[in-house]
């Protein structure tokens, strides 16, 4: 597949989280539970109605110092439950990134 790129969204967000490890005897997960991290995963799920890889809360954005915060662009305010949230995003040009020819997956094949 000439060109091909992986697409991945991310959401961020900052807040407390439970931790705890689910599974059996066999397998263990960990798996993390608070309102941050459902927060974290709807902003996840938007960013492809955003159409941008990432979207960030301006919870988080308010931790960012002054000149992290001059490459981030706020595109939307929302409300999630009864808390008004800014949403923001760093624009990147992903076109601008090579793509490396000498680890492409038959590189990788030839190598086992």
């Amino acid at each position: 597949m000439p060109n091909y790129r992986v697409s991945l969204g991310f959401g961020l967000h900052i807040g407390w989280a439970i931790e705890g490890a689910i599974g059996s005897n066999f397998k263990i997960d960990a798996s993390y539970l608070s309102p941050n991290v459902n927060m974290a995963n709807i902003l996840e799920a938007a960013t492809k109605d955003y159409g941008t890889p990432l979207l960030i809360t301006g919870d988080l954005v308010d931790y960012f110092s002054d000149k992290v915060k001059t490459h981030v662009r706020m595109i939307d305010s929302i409300k999630i439950g009864v808390k008004p949230y800014d949403l923001y995003t760093i624009d990147l040009n992903l076109d601008a990134i090579e793509i490396d020819k000498e680890n492409n997956r038959e590189g990788i094949s030839k190598m086992r």
